[in-house]
Formats: C-alpha cells, structure tokens, sequence
C-alpha cells in the first residue's frame, strides 16, 4: 500500500509507515499483498538475520523493482559489524544499492557512515542494533547523517516521545515479534560460548536455552516473551513515532501475511476492537508457545521471561542432555599433509568465500558448510586419537582452510566449538574432501557476492591507510593500562600503579573523589554502554566536570558521543564503540577520539589485520570478564544477585547490578597477555578488571608461556 499523505482535515500526524519483514521472496509477496507501506530485507552476506534464506544480487534488483512497483519502500538491512576483509563487499552493496533506488540503509558500523559521503543519495537508517535509548543517541545520530533511528525496544511511551522530539530524525519502533533479552547491539553471548555473533548476524540464542541456578532444577530466566503492540497504535502515533516495524525475517510466509493484515487493520480501522486486535496478536505467537507482552510501553519490566514458567520445560530438556566431550590434551600438533585440491590462498577480496562450521556434539562432529545459498550438513564420526603428533587440531585445521583456497573459494567464516578437538587425519581429509565437493556444486550456482567495479570516489575511501604511528606495542608485552570499577580503583592503586586508569561507575558527585584516589596515574572516565532519558542530564554534568578538571571521557555509545562532544572534553571510543575495521576507526578518529578500541570479540586474523592498517592510536583488551549481556528487565534481586547461572554445556555467567541495569559477566575470564603476536600492533594493552572478585590478584596472575587460559575468539574465527 502506497504511503499516501494524510487526508483532509487529519493532518496533525503523518501517516504512520507500516514496514514488513522479508527473509525470502515469498514473504515479500506476502507483505506486500497484506497492505505493507515498506519492506526490509538483506542480501546473502553482510546482514543480522544470515539464517534467513535472503536474497541474492540478481534477486534483490528484481525485490527492489516489485516493491516499488506496488507504492511501497525498500530498506535494505546492512547492520552488522564488517571486518576489514568485508569492506569492499559493503561498499558493493551499498554502491549497488544506490544505483537501485533503495529508500534505505539499515545500519550498525561506522565505516558505513564513512562510505556515506561517497554515496549521499542514500538514506542512513540506524538499526536497533545501534543501541539508540534516549535523545542524546537520536541527535547524535542525526548529526551522523542518519535519516531515521529504529529505537531500543526497552523504552516506554514517554522514553519514545522525548526520543521523537529531536530535529527531523524520524523514530521507528518495533510492535510485533521476538524480543531480546540484552538490549540490542549490546550481546556478545552467542559470541562467547561459540564465537558466532549476534552483532555480525549469527546468534544461536543461548538466552532461549534452559539455564540453571545453583541447585534449582533448569528453568529459562532469560527467555523473553514476545512482543505485541498493535493494541498501542494510537499512543504510538501520539509519541511522534513515524515507523511501525514488524520483527521476523526468519519466519514464513503465511506469517508474515497474517501479522501485516493485523497491523493494518490496527492502523487503518475505522472501529478498532483493542481485544480482538490482542487475541489475534497472540495467535501470532502461538509458534513459539511464549506469552505476549507490551510491558516496556508502560515501564513494566518485571514478569517478562520465561523464569517461572520454563522451569518444567526445562527440567526434561536437562535430563536428556548428555555431557559434553572433553578432548584430550595434545602433546604436539603436526598438520596433515596439504590436499590436493587447495592452492596457496589468494589476496583478492572479491574471491568468492564460503562459510565452515565445525561443532563437537555427543553425537559426534558436527559439520556445516555454507556457499551460494545452499547450506550442507554432514556429521563425522569420533575416533580416538592413538598418536597425537599425527592428528590436528579443529583450530589448526580451520587456519590450514584460512590459508588455502578450494575450488576458487576462500574460507569466509569458520567456526568451532572446540579447537583443540583432535582430528585424525583421515577425518581432516574427510572433511576437505567433502568441503571440496559442496564447493565443486556451489561452483555451478549463481554467487551471492555483488561485483562490479566502484566508483573512484567510493574507491579512494577504500585504499588502506597505513597504520597510526603510535601503534608500537604488541601483543605479548607488559599492559599499560587497566579498567577498574570506581569503587575497587584504591586498593588496586595502592599495590599497582599502571601508567593509565579507565574507571567505570563515575557519577557527578564522585569525580573529585575518584581523582584524588587516583593520583600519580592518568585518569579516564568511562561513561555507560547504555543509559536511559532519565540519565542523560546526569551523564552530562559529569562531561562538564570531566572538561573542567581536564579528564579524558571514553564514549560507548553514540549519545555519550555528543554529550562528551558538547562539554568540550577529550575522547576515546571505548568498547561500546568497537571497531573491526580501519574506516570505522578513521571515522570515529575524524570524529575527536584520540583513541579507538578493537572490537573485544574479534579473532586472531581480524586483529591482525585491522591493526595492519589502523589509522587511529587504537586498544585491546588482553584480559577480562565482558559484558555478555546488559538488560533492562527487572529481575528478583532475591533469585539473582550473587548467583550463577550454568547451562547444559556447563558456561557459567554472573548477574549483577551496574548503574541500575542487570549486566552479565561470565565467571572464567578470557586472558591473552601470555600470547605473542607482533602483527597485532596496538597504542594500548588494557587489563580490564570489571567484574574481578580479586582485581589485584587478577592483574598479577599473567600465565607463564604455553599455558592455556580462555581467550575468546582468539583462536577461533569469529562468525
């Protein structure tokens, strides 16, 4: 349905767009036959929904042209962070869809803001999963060159009308479908216990899985319920709300048909019964067997997980559950013999790539390639390992994939559950046969990788910088500086004194306290990854202070951008600001930050390569306990503080107030400062020492050489 202006004598509000998910040509058809004003949608590579079918490049001109042959918009999804590796795939695709008409880019990364100025007609839309909370993001954003925001799906009514408030930036909100435990944008669980992430487009949604606490029989604390606000259109519109979004690029059709027709008719009834509007809305959900909610509108944020209800489920999932495997300890690891079918793996880009997941389960080893949208599984047997120097590792054996191309492939993404898994080597050269083969197909399929040859101006943006001068310290020396939380920052002065400390936890009224505490080292205040409308005056009284006593403020997120931006005070990019490539970290350097922080989920090859070409002085975090996970529901302090959470697998996460928020820290911390890398070449090493039960006793325990200690997605490639 076209987005016509209001008619006469209702034109006090603009028409409310209504926008539709499409995870495959089906669903478009069927979002745009039930009366859908836009339809989002993303192409095979480079989108937060990967598991969706998608769409290739021949078929998302044709998606494009039927959309707007029916009056409607396309918004193609783009919202995801780019490794350094993806950038010219980004720029195709967006160069591509410029040249296509696209309404609208749904982005996350910055180094998509960079490629903007080389490709003004495109509208920038920042997705949710740029964390937009309160006004401040929305200025920001605004200010960034963002047209549009979808905002955090955490806010109520007022929160979303003093967002809407900002200058033409219009404001677009979910009202139907899956919500999020973490604030969005703000996740790295799936990232943690399987190096896929959700910011890069491949959760698994281990918040869905039934999780335990302490003796209690498993229950799923984190699994929300769904959301429904259709009965909410008209306090939305109230809001200054210009968008209603429908979540759900992983379901079907019929779906999607279904939940369209409802939102219209809540849009466009004349007599809108608000009961049979939710009833229908809830047999939307039926799939999934989980209670609806709008309880965020009303700043309602208890009762909205699965925690009481999930605990039977739970249980009878937990006792079919088998153990998982451990591996054996390697002695040596000798790599297999070369394949025959791999050659020497080539530098371009544009190489067509595919995707490699290798998993552990009981029932043995679990394989999974992905290549021109076909998606092959197999599963290999088990085999003891009689002669360790023989075998390899499934870590090893991804970086011998890494490092070869097959068929004319390159590895993209690959994946492990466990690298130091032991393959025999008839299994390895079972595995590259195999691989080989689906590649050999998919050779025969159109690629899903959009080429041609760019424009100069979008090419000149892409030309490698060379790294930042100050980029001198590598990976396996001494860290400089330390992350502590305001209340721990004395006794960690009192027995260490790094050169630079990052205090989390500093409010208005205890800067001068902090200061004192921390004097003889240089101090930088570290403003929250997530705040609220409520904290945005508060944030900014301590940017003000921070200016005036001549503190350094590190930013993570867009907001805390402008509000530090406003008080005139020096900036660094913190880790809520991450960054994987060199255009991101030439934007936020363009942009004040005196220093940029590598993303802390990031691999081994991404960070040698992003450091390879780091424009700005840049940090890596060589040791701590992350935010898995920050939410704004309300948990029972009495069920959840100090308790752990362990899941089937044993990962074990610790729930804990910071700033008012619930935040997730695991209880193993990740650590790589026993590692030495010279191709990783930073301005900072920090320990980050947030969350430790022990925080002087953490930054004395470096592991001696050759001992293993987590360490994330260091050894694994990060999906």
């Amino acid at each position: 349905m076209s987005a016509a202006d209001s008619p006469a004598g209702a034109a006090a509000a603009p028409r409310l767009e209504l926008l539709a998910p499409a995870g495959d040509w089906d669903s478009l058809q069927a979002a745009l036959a039930a009366g859908a004003d836009a339809v989002y949608f993303g192409l095979k590579t480079l989108n937060a929904r990967r598991r969706a079918a998608n769409f290739a490049p021949d078929e998302f001109a044709r998606a494009v042209a039927a959309v707007h042959a029916r009056g409607a918009r396309a918004y193609l999804t783009l919202n995801v962070d780019l490794s350094e590796r993806e950038l010219g795939q980004a720029a195709r695709i967006l160069t591509l869809a410029e040249q296509l008409g696209v309404d609208g880019v749904l982005v996350r990364d910055p180094a998509v803001l960079a490629l903007h100025a080389a490709l003004p007609k495109l509208a920038l839309h920042f997705s949710t999963q740029t964390c937009v909370c309160n006004s401040a993001d929305v200025a920001a954003a605004g200010e960034l060159g963002a047209a549009r925001v979808v905002l955090a799906r955490e806010l109520s009514l007022d929160e979303i009308a003093a967002a809407g408030a900002r200058g033409k930036v219009e404001t677009e909100v979910f009202v139907q479908g899956a919500l999020c435990f973490s604030v969005s944008g703000r996740c790295l669980l799936s990232s943690w216990f399987g190096g896929r992430s959700g910011n890069r487009g491949a959760c698994t949604s281990p918040c869905r899985v039934p999780w335990s606490r302490g003796d209690e029989p498993p229950g799923t604390p984190l699994s929300m319920r769904d959301l429904s606000a259709v009965g909410r259109v008209e306090e939305l519109r109230r809001a200054g709300v210009r968008g209603l979004k429908i979540e759900g690029r992983l379901k079907n059709a019929a779906w999607v048909g279904e939940a369209v027709s409802l939102c219209r008719h809540a849009l466009d009834g004349a007599e809108v019964d608000t009961e049979t509007l939710c009833q229908a809305a809830a047999k939307l959900g039926g799939y999934t067997g989980r209670e609806m909610t709008c309880g965020y509108l009303d700043a309602e944020r208890a009762g909205l997980t699965g925690w009481a209800a999930g605990r039977a489920s739970g249980r009878a999932a937990s006792e079919t559950a088998e153990p998982n495997p451990t591996a054996d300890e390697p002695a040596t690891v000798a790599p297999p013999a070369e394949s025959a079918a791999a050659e020497p793996a080539e530098e371009d880009p544009d190489l067509p790539h595919y995707d490699l997941h290798v998993d552990v389960e009981p029932q043995g080893i679990v394989c999974r390639c992905e290549c021109g949208g076909q998606k092959t599984e197999w599963t290999i047997p088990k085999t003891v390992v009689r002669r360790a120097e023989k075998a390899v590792a499934i870590g090893r054996a991804m970086e011998r994939f890494e490092a070869a191309t097959l068929q004319g492939f390159r590895l993209g993404l690959g994946t492990t559950n466990d690298p130091e898994f032991l393959l025999v080597p008839r299994a390895f050269n079972a595995l590259v046969d195999r691989v080989t083969a689906v590649l050999r197909t998919a050779q025969k399929a159109p690629s899903e990788q959009v080429k041609f040859d760019l424009p100069p101006a979008v090419r000149e943006l892409l030309a490698r910088p060379a790294p930042h001068p100050n980029n001198k310290l590598c990976l396996g020396e001494a860290p400089d500086r330390v992350r502590v939380e305001a209340a721990a920052a004395p006794r960690l002065l009192r027995e260490v004194l790094p050169k630079e400390i990052i205090v989390e936890g500093v409010t208005p009224g205890t800067l001068r306290h902090v200061l004192a505490a921390c004097e003889g080292a240089g101090v930088i205040v570290a403003l929250p990854p997530v705040f609220f409308e409520s904290d945005v005056p508060g944030i900014a009284r301590l940017a003000e202070r921070c200016a005036r006593a001549g503190v350094t403020v590190e930013v993570n997120s867009w907001g805390g951008w402008r509000l530090a931006r406003q008080a005139r005070t020096r900036i660094e990019a913190g880790p809520g600001l991450p960054v994987l490539n060199s255009l991101a970290a030439g934007l936020l350097s363009k942009l004040g930050a005196r220093c940029v922080t590598l993303s802390p989920e990031a691999d081994r090859r991404q960070l040698e390569e992003v450091s390879a070409c780091c424009p700005a002085p840049c940090s890596l975090v060589v040791f701590g306990r992350p935010r898995l996970m920050t939410t704004r529901v309300d948990l029972p302090e009495s069920e959840f503080a100090g308790q752990t959470l362990t899941d089937r697998r044993g990962g074990r996460i610790a729930p804990r107030r910071e700033g008012g928020l619930w935040v997730f820290r695991p209880e193993e911390a990740f650590d790589l400062r026993n590692l030495e890398n010279p191709r990783i070449r930073v301005r900072h090493l920090v320990v980050d020492l947030v969350g430790s039960p022990d925080p002087v006793g953490d930054w004395h325990d470096v592991p001696l050489p050759g001992w293993k200690r987590f360490r994330f997605n260091y050894d694994r490639s990060l999906a």
